[in-house]
């Protein structure tokens, strides 16, 4: 197998080093020089690689998302084929370690708070949703009509921002595993409906 080359190794310590960063100084105290500093790389380095400050939020945040997919692939894979265990796979995996981590937490909160003042990062927030989405949708077609197939995702993709949020900023009140089977309890509930058992 090949090695990483020297390029990929240091854009993922620059990465890594934004997260601890962020998680330690929020976004705005995230500055260039104490990124570079936790990386033990030079501001020089991070300028050469990514540019700026919001050139590695960017990196950072598709790594980020680049994780989540790998989480739910690897999540579906270990399960039935089925649509209904496909449909647990994307909510154990929005709720994974990776994904609700200090470090993860906090990028995503300066992520989506940055996103309505940048171009880039709102267009990659619009395609997470929209995979999310569609990927609901596709396995909720097999288990239900077109137009609940598309209302009930849109509700299953509601609870799962809405409980990460809530679990991100509520110091314990509501814990990851609770997010899951509550959104997990929808879903049944949504498939139980619409096969007309009362």
């Amino acid at each position: 197998m090949a090695r990483p080359g020297v390029e990929t190794i240091r854009r993922q310590q620059l990465i890594e080093a934004t997260l601890k960063v962020i998680e330690q100084h929020g976004f705005q105290g995230a500055t260039i020089g104490k990124i570079a500093g936790a990386s033990e790389l030079s501001v020089g380095i991070v300028s050469h690689y990514f540019g700026s400050k919001q050139g590695l939020l960017e990196a950072t945040m598709r790594y980020l998302l680049s994780s989540l997919r790998h989480d739910v692939q690897a999540l579906m894979a270990a399960r039935p084929n089925e649509p209904r265990e496909r449909l647990m796979a994307i909510v154990d995996a929005n709720f994974s370690g990776v994904q609700t981590n200090a470090q993860s937490a906090k990028t995503w909160l300066a992520f989506w708070t940055q996103a309505m003042h940048s171009p880039e990062l709102m267009r990659l927030q619009r395609v997470n949703e929209r995979r999310l989405l569609s990927n609901l949708v596709f396995y909720l077609h097999q288990l239900m009509p077109p137009e609940r197939a598309l209302t009930t995702a849109q509700t299953i993709a509601a609870l799962i921002d809405g409980f990460w949020l809530r679990a991100a900023m509520s110091e314990g009140r509501i814990e990851p595993n609770e997010a899951v089977a509550l959104c997990k309890t929808y879903i049944d509930q949504a498939i139980y409906a619409n096969n007309g058992v009362h």
